[in-house]
């Protein structure tokens, strides 16, 4: 694309970058000028036009926006593209408008000419509703620019998705000091409040719980709501709690299997908290919520609510939305909706996620590793989040440790999801186990790749990732050459509690011997494939590469 500021006699196939208003027609942004037009430019006095001549690789806005809106629209969504040649995004059903604030951020930041704004995240919405707005500042954008951004956003899932609200099983459960009047006259404006905001989203609250306001005894009480098959379980304290280390928050960490958010970053409600144990979502209120401002705390418990699979990483961003819940798809735009296909569930191929495991210090290496660059500026551990973007696994997981701020800097620029290693020094387990958690329930296996080897590409991932069979429960994949196993290995779901990653002495014993009724060795004849960056003379063979 080419910009210059063109005589109207040599205007002939440019297009426009604004507006131009003559009589009764507009000529808006991205129009391309015939020769007509000139003429009639030449009419109302216009001797100059400013805008962009189309080259080989150019595409129009249109066609661009229509395959960016394409990657971006997930689960019953649908879009259009409108008479500003805006990109209009609208629910294909009644639900919960879910998207991750964090990852819009990212996306805004993959180009400067492309914006998207959305609704609040986590609200209610019906089949109909404008949900977000994509928009292109330029009236073309080259195949290459549109590619990159394609490719930036394959680790993740769609990033729009419309959630089908399903009966939530819901109990209450008051933790009590005095029991007296005052107590219970909170606990009901709590409730009130509470029920209020949630309205609409599923939830059949039916159980009610009592206990007192010590650490083993909510404890327990928590385990009671879990045998009763609780979906959802809300708790409420007779007292705001002011450390993580306090009585609900020590009881927490007694039983559940994951504090998805420790704390509420607002003041006054600060004990606000989301755990997991088992199948059930349990949800601290904050003690002053019926008196404070509450609409953040009411769109993470409205995240939670509808998010299937909670991590750590679902919680980790809170950003302000931009556009009012509301507005409606024109009619004169109904037929020409387009629906895509939906990308969570494949019935014929295996769903795989991918855990790169890019925390360890590397001390053997003399250096730092992981960021030591090629040629290219493209640091080591890059390279093996760059193919498994690039494969089929999705979505992909980076578990950070040592050099998380560093590796942050590379990880803003792709759409995947980022997990810190408080642990990182415990070992390597520690990050496979943190990677696992997070991974979706929908998804069949994990593929666990170790950040250090750089010559693996996505051909080869994509290759392991076939040689995994969606309907057979136990199953581990590993890559194999001259009779040794080598990483990186799929396990299914099933066995996410013993996975681990191939030793670095494979060659000298036997490995994995549990596993091998349900192994499935994947042969690689390049013995290359498997460089494993441990020595300064390793970070050698990479450097000038």
């Amino acid at each position: 694309m080419l910009w210059d500021e063109f005589e109207i006699n040599s205007a002939e196939g440019v297009y426009l970058c604004s507006d131009y208003k003559l009589d009764n027609r507009t000529y808006r942004q991205g129009y391309r000028i015939n020769a007509e037009d000139v003429i009639i430019f030449k009419m109302h006095g216009i001797k100059r036009v400013y805008g962009a001549i189309a080259e080989t690789d150019d595409l129009d806005k249109r066609t661009a926006l229509g395959i960016i809106a394409a990657k971006i629209c997930g689960n019953n969504t649908a879009y259009i593209v409108d008479k500003s040649d805006q990109i209009q995004i609208i629910a294909n059903c009644n639900g919960g408008f879910f998207v991750s604030e964090e990852r819009i951020r990212k996306f805004n930041e993959l180009h400067h000419d492309i914006i998207l704004n959305t609704i609040s995240p986590n609200t209610l919405v019906n089949k109909g509703d404008v949900i977000a707005r994509l928009e292109l500042t330029t009236p073309l954008l080259s195949q290459a620019d549109v590619d990159d951004i394609v490719f930036r956003l394959s680790g993740n899932t769609s990033l729009l998705q419309i959630s089908v609200l399903k009966p939530q099983k819901t109990a209450l459960m008051y933790a009590k000091i005095l029991d007296d009047e005052a107590e219970n006259v909170h606990f009901t404006e709590q409730v009130t409040q509470l029920v209020s905001s949630l309205n609409g989203y599923g939830l059949d609250f039916v159980g009610e719980y009592n206990t007192e306001y010590y650490q083993d005894k909510i404890a327990d009480k928590i385990l009671d709501v879990i045998d009763d098959g609780y979906d959802v379980l809300f708790i409420f304290a007779a007292s705001r709690f002011g450390s993580r280390n306090d009585v609900i928050s020590s009881a927490l960490k007694q039983v559940v299997d994951d504090i998805i958010l420790g704390h509420a970053p607002q003041i006054n409600v600060s004990d606000f908290q989301i755990a997991r144990k088992r199948n059930t979502k349990i949800i601290v209120v904050p003690h002053n919520y019926d008196k404070e401002e509450h609409e953040n705390i009411d769109r993470l418990i409205w995240q939670s609510i509808l998010t299937d699979s909670m991590t750590i990483a679902d919680f980790s961003h809170i950003c302000p939305a931009t556009l009012n819940k509301g507005a409606k798809l024109a009619e004169e735009y109904a037929d020409k909706v387009v629906a895509t296909k939906n990308q969570v569930s494949n019935n014929k191929k295996a769903n795989i996620a991918a855990v790169v495991l890019a925390a360890g210090i590397g001390s053997r290496s003399g250096r730092n590793k992981l960021m030591v660059e090629d040629k290219n500026g493209i640091p080591l551990f890059m390279k093996s989040v760059n193919a498994a973007i690039a494969s089929n696994a999705c979505p992909v997981f980076v578990i950070t440790g040592y050099h998380h701020d560093d590796m942050s800097e590379y990880l803003n620029k792709v759409d995947v999801n980022v997990i810190y290693n408080p642990a990182y020094r415990s070992g390597i387990k520690t990050s496979i186990d943190l990677g696992l958690k997070s991974v979706p329930d929908f998804c069949d296996g994990a593929m666990i790749i170790p950040a250090d080897m750089p010559n693996l590409k996505a051909p080869d991932l994509n290759k392991l990732i076939s040689s995994f069979k969606k309907d057979t429960e136990n199953q581990l994949c590993v890559f194999s050459h001259k009779g040794v196993k080598h990483n990186p290995l799929i396990w299914s779901k099933s066995l996410y509690d013993k996975a681990d990653i191939v030793p670095e002495n494979s060659h000298l014993r036997a490995v994995f011997v549990e596993h091998s009724d349900y192994t499935n060795l994947v042969n690689i004849k390049d013995e290359d494939k498997f460089l494993d960056v441990n020595f300064p003379s390793d970070i050698e063979k990479i450097s000038n590469v």
